[in-house]
């Protein structure tokens, strides 16, 4: 099946290049002489969000075209948020304590909390217009600001492996150009899977695209807690998480108005405040995820996916 085949291949690409160009941009971040804390909450949350953002452009453009795509958009957002909160801690946390700082905490929890009910408020009336699109990227931009000029550059950022032959420059560059590619084949082939076998786009984009979009923060997350440094592969989550509530969505609504499906409302949103608030809770109790709390987390994921495609 030629839509499904462009599915898992644009997949497999936008793992594979956002990995790459993650590589080089931390790369990039040490010649600066950013902070571990900015690097997970930014530059590699950033990084590993690129296919939703990209994913969201490509949207944007189609909506222009007249081509529905609001549901790949805003799912591929929200599903994104969910499976980074629930599976992919679950899954890093499994291998190892995943610490959280306190300033993490207060600062960044509270940043996603916002987010989320930032997007609830905008989308709550079925729709995202060029307005709205506009205040979620402001909303962003207010958040990295503050995290720039918070985070300190005296603590040694945490090296991942040189990206082969290519220097940083050319890595980022690299795999920023197969992130693109790739994000044209997932969006083309999930609508075109959509169509063919008459699912819905958004659940589609839910629960297949936006788990498929988190590869690389779960490659990252569990090479992180491996080596010892789970605390960023906490607060790439975080960072992640309060990039794809506001950037991508916003992102394609000021390209386009968005159309918001009532399963985003009604069962998608309200997961990801359970899974955020789970989450927040066990940074909070313990500072950081106990491989007991990471289970609890998977076992949050499983159900949410059950009671999705049951309500489907």
């Amino acid at each position: 099946m030629v839509p499904l085949s462009f599915l898992l291949f644009g997949l497999a690409g936008l793992w594979a290049g956002t990995l790459l160009a993650v590589r080089g941009a931390v790369g990039l971040s040490e010649r600066f002489g950013l902070s571990h804390g900015f690097v997970g909450l930014a530059v590699l949350a950033i990084g590993t969000d690129l296919p939703e953002l990209v994913v969201a452009v490509g949207g944007g453009i189609r909506e222009i075209q007249g081509v529905d795509a609001s549901g790949m958009i805003t799912g591929a957002a929200v599903g994104s948020a969910i499976v980074q909160g629930s599976l992919v801690l679950g899954i890093a946390g499994l291998f190892g304590y995943l610490p959280s700082g306190p300033r993490m905490v207060r600062r960044d929890g509270v940043a996603l909390v916002l987010a989320l009910a930032l997007a609830a408020a905008l989308w709550f009336d079925g729709s995202v217009s060029r307005v709205d699109g506009a205040v979620m990227l402001l909303a962003y931009g207010l958040y990295f600001g503050t995290l720039y000029r918070t985070e300190q550059v005296e603590e040694e950022v945490s090296e991942l492996p040189p990206p082969g032959r290519l220097s940083a420059t050319q890595a980022t560059v690299a795999g920023l150009v197969i992130v693109a590619g790739s994000a044209h084949l997932v969006l083309e082939g999930g609508l075109a899977l959509a169509e063919l076998l008459r699912l819905d786009q958004t659940l589609l984009a839910v629960i297949f695209v936006g788990a498929g979009t988190s590869l690389p923060e779960l490659a990252l997350s569990i090479r992180a807690v491996t080596e010892r440094h789970g605390s960023l592969s906490v607060g790439n989550v975080i960072g992640s998480n309060i990039f794809d509530l506001l950037v991508p969505v916003g992102v394609g609504a000021a390209l386009h108005p968005l159309r918001v499906d009532r399963g985003i409302l009604v069962f998608d949103l309200p997961a990801a405040a359970a899974v955020i608030a789970a989450l927040l809770v066990f940074l909070v109790r313990r500072k950081g995820i106990q491989r007991h709390e990471a289970f609890a987390l998977l076992v949050l994921y499983v159900a949410y996916v059950a009671l999705r495609v049951g309500s489907a």
